[in-house]
Parts: structure tokens; sequence; C-alpha cells
């Protein structure tokens, strides 16, 4: 087995087109993870990864047999490390933003693989390629990847893409405090905050997209020095958006709705809360977060979010629901003393 792997990967650099392409889609066989093969491919990975990323860029029947041994390999966090620079990004942040790209879907796959690793995200944030044109007019791969994710959702800019993948590498990146801060300041090219593009897919059917932007939403509430612009409704005005999936068909008293965010008034009969109880829970955790500083709690208090915990808490089936329910309500409704004020 070996000395067949060993020809194949040699023929991966081979100048004859048909001979790469012919190994390209036996090597893939080799790339399971639980196969007894995969050790031995790891122990070659130096000489695959970049053969394989030329490969993706030739026929797409290859092309996809070529993406998915590079995606099955980046399971190993060894491999993930080889992938830490600045042209082998490039080359898959590229073949994302190509409206032409038959397998942009699954580099967007391999790419939220690669930001499991904290190397790959900062050479991430701080990646600069050439610009394209259709998608924005910035040559940093981040504004990139953030309006091909809005642009290119139900395959309206590549046909055979929808980006929801790119969510968890936005979920990766805010990991970071260079990721949060990113999705929390203005663009220079359009003077817009990035997180306010992707958070109104929050409800979104697909589940990956709307996971990921639940958990980036969360994240950038680590940010407690931003909570003023995260709350503030000329902002980010994120709040509404966090508390929507929260919320069910129930009418509030009048008096206590009109202090509520103006989205999430008056939601009718038909509304239906989160599904999956760890996207509610993701949601809960952005509460409790903003809760961490007086600031955030004397908003959430205003806001009357109390009610909307109140309400989801009457239906929750979850136990950690439950508890980031309560622990959230302890905090808005507890008595503020000197101590808690200057937090």
């Amino acid at each position: 087995m070996e000395q067949q792997l060993d020809e194949l990967v040699e023929f991966l650099s081979s100048p004859r087109p048909d001979v790469r392409q012919l190994a390209a889609t036996y090597i893939v066989d080799f790339s399971n993870p639980s196969s007894d093969s995969f050790k031995l491919l790891l122990e070659r990975v130096d000489k695959l990864i970049k053969p394989l990323l030329v490969i993706c860029h030739e026929t797409p029947v290859v092309a996809s047999k070529a993406m998915n041994t590079l995606i099955n390999m980046s399971t190993d966090l060894a491999v993930c490390r080889r992938f830490a620079d600045e042209d082998m990004l490039a080359m898959i942040v590229r073949m994302i933003t190509s409206s032409e790209c038959y397998i942009a879907d699954p580099a967007c796959m391999l790419l939220s693989n690669l930001t499991k690793l904290d190397d790959v995200c900062r050479e991430l944030s701080s990646l600069q390629i050439g610009e394209v044109s259709h998608i924005c007019n910035s040559s940093m791969a981040l504004d990139q990847l953030t309006d091909v994710f809005v642009k290119g959702m139900e395959k309206k800019y590549n046909k055979n893409a929808t980006y929801s993948f790119l969510a968890s590498v936005f979920a990766d990146i805010t990991n970071h405090s260079f990721g949060r801060r990113y999705f929390l300041e203005r663009t220079s090219y359009d003077g817009k905050l990035p997180i306010t593009k992707i958070m109104v897919f929050n409800e979104y059917p697909e589940i990956i997209r709307r996971g990921g932007v639940d958990s980036t939403m969360k994240n950038v509430c680590f940010e407690k020095d931003k909570h003023h612009e995260i709350l503030d409704p000329k902002e980010t005005n994120m709040l509404p958006y966090i508390l929507l999936p929260l919320c069910g068909p129930e009418e509030f008293d009048m008096e206590d709705m009109e202090a509520m965010p103006e989205e999430i008034q008056f939601l009718g009969d038909d509304k239906k809360r989160e599904a999956d109880p760890k996207l509610r829970a993701t949601l809960l955790e952005a509460i409790n977060l903003l809760c961490t500083t007086f600031y955030g709690r004397n908003v959430l208090r205003s806001k009357n979010v109390y009610y909307v915990l109140r309400e989801a808490h009457k239906v929750e089936t979850d136990e950690t629901c439950v508890d980031l329910n309560e622990r959230a309500v302890q905090l808005i409704k507890g008595d503020e003393g000197t101590d808690t004020q200057e937090s």
C-alpha cells in the first residue's frame, strides 16, 4: 500500500494533466479519516497539499476529488498548520470568491476546518489579495469573504455555491479579539460594520448559516468596551437579532411591549422559536455576556428583555438553556450596588 501511495503522490506533480488527474482520482480513497491508510497519507502531507491545490483548478470532477482529499486531511490539526501560509490561503480564498469555481462551497468547508487553528485565523485576518470588483472594492480577504457570504446566498453569485460554511469561518475568527474587532469596526471601502451584514441571517432556514451567525454574534459580545456600539440602535443594533429567535407567538402587555425593540413587537401567532437547543443556548450566552457590563444590564432592563426570557423559560426543555436563562434573569433583575455599577 505504501509503495502504491508513494507513486500516486509523485504522479500528482506530473507535467501530464491526464496523469495528475488520475492520481487525484485514486488518492482520495486513501483520505478517509477512519481508514488505515489515512495515517500513511498524513505522513506525506508536505508533498500533497500544493499539488492538490493546483489540481483544484482543473476539470470539475477531478477538482472535486482533490478538494475532498484536502478536506479530509484538514480534519487533522497538524495538517491545518501547513495551511497557515499566505500563498495557500490566498489560493483557497480566490476559489471561494470566483463566480465560476465549481468547488467554491467545498473550498468554504476546507477553510472552516482550517480556521479551527489559531495561526490560520491570524494569517487570514491580515491576508491581502487582489480585488474582486463584483464582490467588493477591497483587497482584504475578510472583506471579500464577508461580502460573498451575503451576495452569494442561494446561489445568487455562483450557481454552484451558497457559501453557508463561511459562517463557521466567521465564528472561528471571532474566537480571537482581532476577529471580533474586525466585525465591530467599519470597513474603509463601504463604511459598514461587517457584523451588521451577516446578523440578518440569524433566522435563516439553513442551520449551518444561522448557527455560525449566532456564534459570531455571541463572540463579539466578549468585547466589553464595544457594548455601547453593539446595543446602540443607530450603530450595530444587535439586541433585536439576539432576541428574535428566542421569541415565540406569545402576546405581551402593551405597556411592557412598548419598551422592547420594535423588531420584536407584534410578531404574530405563527412566530416560532429557534428549534435547535444549542443555538438557543448560544443566544442566551450572548445575553449573559452583555450582562457583564453595567451599561449592558441597564439597556437590557430598559428594553424589557426580562419578559422575553420569562416567556422563553416557560416552554424551555433543555437544561443548559434553562440554566443560562435563569442566570441572565438574575443579572437583569438583581440590585445594583456601587461595586457592580463600576463594571
